[in-house]
């Protein structure tokens, strides 16, 4: 997944990060849980229902720690938060030792019980399986994950002189498994990416403004909500502003529609240029425009106001190789202790209609003269 990000526009670069960890924090937790039971009934069948030619039981036990130990530090991380590593740590030291745990296996039995390979040869078989489905990330998870410890074997068995040929037959079943499950897993980050985008695509269309890309109304009011219920508790304040451009009508009638949504791309963008980071802009609707100012009081907001005034009066907008100055009337209201959000953005719209009956171009504030 992570090459499919540079195909993912820049925009939705954080929630794709949240969303692969997301998905890899459940592969985190499923995989724990998984092969904690399946190393353990492992173990218990290995040990006790096999007849064995040596005495690997101790040896054997001491190489499964490492995994064993992995997969509680993940259940672990995942129960109590800590330690705050990315999943994608997690699932890395799991694949690792359980890599780790059939090759190292395999080794030793090929060295001290031969007769025991073919059936180590079955446990690699289902450890690649799960290693490459923990390289979920990408390829070059997998090349970490698999790849990396199958040759650091491949060189030991050869300076150990082991039956290559021996090793090589016991090696094609899990080789194929493992081709196989990179070919699924490529098909799975492709499938997941796809998922993202369209569910990202969906949700832009309902969130947002398809002229302007601003939030809309449905998407802007759910931050107001969350505005009013931190000031509540907190008990500090916010503001709100509602502008609406004069005469837009005229516009519309002179030039077209076209340029009318001119007009309203430059307005949204200027208006974007006098905000802060925390600040949120919407289109409200038709011509009007509601800003939603956080830890603002009604004098911050006034200020912010006429600085998207001027932003608009002071410059004229190119439309067909002709000069329009545009000019925005606006209404500020700061929100008052116990009061709702509809009453605050009611008194925004009586103060801009104030500042349309004394002459436009201006900002009014909320129960000021």
């Amino acid at each position: 997944m992570d090459a499919a990000k540079n195909s993912i526009p820049q925009k939705w670069h954080p929630a794709f990060e949240a969303y692969k960890e997301r998905m890899e924090s459940g592969l985190q937790y499923g995989g724990a849980v998984l092969l904690l039971v399946t190393v353990s009934l492992y173990h218990l069948s290995h040990t006790h229902f096999h007849v064995h030619q040596a005495n690997l039981g101790t040896t054997e036990l001491l190489l499964r720690l490492p995994l064993v130990g992995a997969t509680f530090l993940a259940l672990i991380a995942h129960w109590t938060g800590y330690p705050r590593w990315p999943a994608r740590y997690f699932l890395r030291l799991m694949g690792i030792t359980l890599s780790g745990l059939a090759l190292a296996l395999l080794y030793l039995f090929t060295l001290y019980e031969p007769i025991m390979v073919t059936q180590v040869s079955d446990a690699m078989t289902i450890a690649f399986f799960g290693a490459t489905v923990m390289a979920l990330r990408s390829l070059r998870e997998w090349i970490l994950i698999v790849l990396i410890p199958v040759s650091v074997f491949w060189l030991a068995a050869i300076i150990k002189g082991l039956p290559l040929v021996t090793l090589v037959a016991v090696f094609i079943g899990p080789a194929l498994i493992m081709f196989v499950t990179c070919m699924l897993m490529a098909f799975v980050r492709k499938v997941a990416v796809d998922g993202f985008i369209s569910r990202e695509k969906l949700h832009e269309i309902a969130t947002t403004d398809p002229l302007t890309g601003l939030l809309n109304r449905r998407a802007f009011m759910p931050l107001v909500r969350q505005e009013y219920a931190r000031a509540t508790r907190s008990d500090s304040v916010f503001s709100v502003i509602l502008a609406d451009l004069d005469k837009f009508k005229k516009v519309n009638d002179t030039w077209g529609h076209e340029a009318g949504d001119l007009v309203l791309l430059e307005t949204a963008t200027r208006l974007g240029s006098c905000l802060r980071q925390q600040d949120a802009l919407c289109r409200w609707g038709g011509e009007e425009f509601l800003i939603l100012l956080p830890d603002t009081d009604a004098e911050g907001a006034m200020i912010v106001a006429e600085k998207c005034r001027r932003q608009m009066a002071d410059r004229a907008i190119d439309i067909h190789g002709v000069d329009h100055t545009q000019t925005l009337s606006l209404g500020a209201a700061e929100h008052r202790t116990s009061e709702g959000i509809d009453p605050l953005i009611i008194r925004a719209d009586e103060a801009l209609y104030w500042a349309k009956e004394h002459g436009r171009n201006r900002a009014h504030l909320s129960g000021s003269n």
